[in-house]
Protein backbone atom coordinates (compact mmCIF):
# COMPACT_ATOMS: atom_id res chain seq x y z
CA UNK A 1 0.00 0.00 0.00
CA UNK A 2 1.09 3.58 -1.07
CA UNK A 3 1.79 5.41 2.23
CA UNK A 4 0.31 8.59 0.18
CA UNK A 5 -2.87 6.86 0.12
CA UNK A 6 -3.33 6.96 3.67
CA UNK A 7 -3.62 10.69 3.97
CA UNK A 8 -6.48 12.49 4.10
CA UNK A 9 -6.74 14.42 1.02
CA UNK A 10 -7.44 17.67 3.51
CA UNK A 11 -3.88 17.32 4.45
CA UNK A 12 -2.36 16.67 1.43
CA UNK A 13 -3.75 19.90 0.01
CA UNK A 14 -2.85 21.83 2.47
CA UNK A 15 0.84 20.64 1.91
CA UNK A 16 0.71 21.61 -1.89
CA UNK A 17 -1.00 25.17 -0.67
CA UNK A 18 2.15 25.26 1.76
CA UNK A 19 5.05 24.56 -1.03
CA UNK A 20 2.86 26.24 -3.55
CA UNK A 21 3.29 29.29 -1.05
CA UNK A 22 6.91 28.86 -0.35
CA UNK A 23 7.73 28.35 -3.79
CA UNK A 24 5.80 32.45 -4.62
CA UNK A 25 7.36 33.84 -1.89
CA UNK A 26 11.02 32.47 -2.60
CA UNK A 27 13.25 35.64 -4.50
CA UNK A 28 13.77 34.83 -8.30
CA UNK A 29 17.33 35.49 -8.91
CA UNK A 30 18.28 34.20 -12.64
CA UNK A 31 16.93 37.36 -14.13
CA UNK A 32 19.09 39.62 -12.82
CA UNK A 33 21.09 41.24 -15.83
CA UNK A 34 24.23 43.28 -15.13
CA UNK A 35 22.67 46.85 -14.85
CA UNK A 36 19.97 45.41 -12.24
CA UNK A 37 22.95 43.76 -10.81
CA UNK A 38 24.88 47.24 -10.30
CA UNK A 39 21.95 48.59 -8.74
CA UNK A 40 21.45 45.95 -6.35
CA UNK A 41 24.97 45.96 -4.94
CA UNK A 42 24.61 49.68 -4.45
CA UNK A 43 21.74 49.07 -2.35
CA UNK A 44 23.61 47.11 -0.43
CA UNK A 45 26.27 49.27 -0.38
CA UNK A 46 23.65 51.76 1.01
CA UNK A 47 22.39 49.81 3.44
CA UNK A 48 25.35 48.77 5.20
CA UNK A 49 25.29 45.19 3.95
CA UNK A 50 28.08 45.11 1.74
CA UNK A 51 31.42 46.87 2.43
CA UNK A 52 34.21 48.16 -0.19
CA UNK A 53 37.58 46.31 0.38
CA UNK A 54 39.48 48.77 -1.79
CA UNK A 55 42.96 47.12 -0.96
CA UNK A 56 41.94 43.72 -2.45
CA UNK A 57 39.36 45.10 -4.95
CA UNK A 58 36.26 43.25 -3.84
CA UNK A 59 33.53 43.74 -1.89
CA UNK A 60 32.51 42.10 1.96
CA UNK A 61 29.05 40.63 2.68
CA UNK A 62 29.09 41.75 5.92
CA UNK A 63 26.39 39.29 7.63
CA UNK A 64 28.52 36.36 6.11
CA UNK A 65 31.86 37.68 6.00
CA UNK A 66 32.47 36.48 2.62
CA UNK A 67 34.27 38.43 0.02
CA UNK A 68 32.97 38.58 -3.96
CA UNK A 69 35.20 40.47 -6.73
CA UNK A 70 32.15 40.04 -9.12
CA UNK A 71 29.08 42.16 -8.20
CA UNK A 72 26.96 39.17 -9.65
CA UNK A 73 28.51 36.83 -7.72
CA UNK A 74 27.40 38.99 -4.79
CA UNK A 75 24.23 39.64 -5.96
CA UNK A 76 23.41 35.67 -6.57
CA UNK A 77 25.01 34.97 -3.11
CA UNK A 78 23.08 37.67 -1.11
CA UNK A 79 19.47 35.94 -2.91
CA UNK A 80 20.56 32.75 -1.64
CA UNK A 81 21.57 34.01 1.44
CA UNK A 82 18.16 36.08 2.17
CA UNK A 83 16.34 33.07 1.27
CA UNK A 84 17.95 30.48 3.50
CA UNK A 85 17.83 32.85 6.47
CA UNK A 86 13.93 33.75 5.98
CA UNK A 87 12.99 29.90 6.22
Amino acid sequence: MDPTETVPDYERFEREQIAQDRDRQRPDTVEIDEPRGCEVVTSLLNEGVVEPIPEQNVFQHVPSGQCFDSDMALVYFHKGWEAATEE
